[in-house]
């Protein structure tokens, strides 16, 4: 199994919203629990989801049924956005 990380030159923009309603856990850990950001890859917008297990989570998207890791330069980004 290899880790997938998305192509910073396909993440044109990105945007912060509201906290989404549904996916979360009562104690906070799972593998996909969706963040407020999201990011236009490629043609659309992905919603941005944490696999939180311990102190830091790892974020991600889901692009054509793959889980793409975010690159370090669009996490940077997200982190840095005021929402």
């Amino acid at each position: 199994m290899s880790v997938e990380y998305t192509n910073p030159d396909m993440v044109t923009d990105s945007k912060v919203t509201e906290e989404p309603r549904y996916g979360r856990t009562a104690d906070g850990y799972g593998g996909k629990l969706p963040t407020r950001y999201m990011v236009r890859y490629g043609a659309r917008w992905h919603r941005v989801y944490a696999a939180q297990y311990g102190n830091a989570a790892t974020v991600y998207i889901v692009h054509g049924g793959r889980d793409l890791v975010l690159d370090t330069d669009t996490e940077h980004a997200l982190q840095t956005r005021e929402g």
